[in-house]
């Protein structure tokens, strides 16, 4: 990478980073609703402690023991209600509790734990706003390594902190962490270093369960011919993938039971199958997406087991697969893509990405003006349509990578010859 562009990155990414740090900072000003939220703040932290919903603790008495002076550390999933994966409550918890521990003295009167808590989400939020932005630049780093392995422009790496949807949802969700991991799978992949790919693999999916088919599809691509390095995938994967998982049922099988019913139950949020189902309760929303998924899956497998001569293609298919076609796709999953976009799509494929990208990003801005005018929700409002935009650019960019890759006709020895070219490239 030459020194002018590792310059410009680093600026562009600082800036990305500095930028959403500023928009969902709780002490800035709101100048836009849409734009000041985040889950990091408002979806999470504050409905559990500022001021705490009661229908969301299982151990309520917790938090009135803290709201009533006694100084003490929650922990989600035993205490209350977290709808995300295992590595996110742990993130969670040390936030958290590192804000109570900091900013609450060992005595204070209940009248001063709705000024105190206050402090408390500061501390939360800078301690998950430097873990994500590390995640960010780390991601940006890998990517580039990888344009540099493919003999792909590294300009793209720019693409990343440029994108709207980057800035405005990278200190909002916990995406770019699932991201990062995915990106780091590949990386070692490509190494050679099948163990740690899947424990990376297997981490994302800890942090995001929707990076499961990409693991799952890099698993394929080893089976056939490499049943050594497939073993260390695959355990390397189930440890860090399955394990904090099935820990987390032996701790609290109550937490793990609502985390997974949250998800089960929820309604049709910006996803495709809108066009044919209006109401977003409807069941039919979760058994379209099964079954596209599912065949989408077979596919994807498929292909794997091929070779891996189109890895950067398959790997995009099989992020976007879940995400795209699923029925529930939140603005900010778009940042589980964009890297192995960059690094898989061209011409005006990567262009069309550019477009959904800038319409993904209007979303949370559009969706709290409809709340005052109309129903954000469903297609009578602007950001259903905004959505439906997104979503019909990225199942096209989806539909034609997989028919490429379900025609992909390669020979097992020209793809390891064309791998084994690309491991030098990357010691190099």
């Amino acid at each position: 990478m030459s020194v002018r562009l590792l310059i410009a990155l680093s600026i562009v990414s600082i800036l990305s980073i500095l930028l959403s740090y500023y928009l969902h900072d709780p002490q800035t000003p709101v100048f836009q609703t849409g734009l000041k939220y985040s889950d990091v703040v408002h979806g999470v932290f504050n409905t559990r402690f500022n001021p705490g919903d009661r229908g969301l603790w299982f151990n309520y008495d917790r938090l009135e023991a803290l709201r009533g002076g006694y100084r003490l550390c929650p922990i989600p999933y035993v205490d209350y209600k977290f709808e995300y994966p295992p590595l996110v409550g742990l993130l969670f918890l040390a936030s958290t509790c590192t804000g109570i521990m900091v900013s609450l003295p060992r005595v204070y009167s209940p009248e001063d734990y709705s000024e105190l808590v206050n402090d408390v989400l500061l501390i939360h939020y800078r301690i998950q706003a430097i873990a994500l932005s590390l995640a960010f630049l780390t991601t940006i780093l890998l990517t580039a390594s990888l344009l540099k392995v493919y003999r792909v422009g590294l300009w793209r790496a720019l693409l990343i902190p440029l994108l709207p949807s980057t800035t405005i949802y990278l200190i909002y969700n916990w995406d770019v962490l699932a991201a990062l991991f995915l990106v780091a799978s590949l990386y070692f992949y490509i190494r050679g270093d099948y163990r740690l790919s899947g424990f990376m693999a297997g981490l994302s999916v800890s942090t995001k369960l929707l990076t499961v088919v990409a693991g799952l599809s890099l698993a394929a691509t080893i089976a056939l011919r490499d049943r050594r390095g497939f073993s260390e995938y695959t355990l390397a994967f189930l440890l860090a993938g399955a394990g904090p998982y099935a820990l987390l049922y032996l701790i609290s099988p109550r937490g793990f039971v609502e985390l997974v019913n949250h998800h089960a139950g929820w309604y049709c949020e910006n996803c495709i199958y809108m066009l044919l189902v209006r109401d977003i309760w409807s069941p039919l929303h979760r058994i379209l997406a099964a079954f596209t998924i599912g065949f989408s899956v077979a596919v994807l497998l498929v292909a794997s087991t091929r070779g891996s001569g189109r890895l950067p293609e398959l790997l995009f298919a099989s992020t976007a697969t879940p995400i795209v076609l699923n029925y529930v796709f939140t603005p900010q999953m778009m940042l589980m893509i964009t890297p192995v976009a960059v690094i898989a799509l061209k011409g005006p494929a990567l262009l069309a990405y550019i477009v959904a990208d800038a319409f993904n990003s209007l979303i949370i801005v559009s969706f709290f003006r409809d709340l005052a005018n109309s129903n954000p929700w469903t297609l009578e409002g602007l950001t259903q349509k905004i959505a439906l935009l997104r979503n019909i650019i990225l199942l096209a960019l989806l539909t034609t990578t997989l028919y490429k890759l379900a025609d992909l006709k390669l020979e097992a020895r020209g793809a390891e010859t064309r791998r084994g070219r690309l491991v030098e490239t990357l010691r190099a």
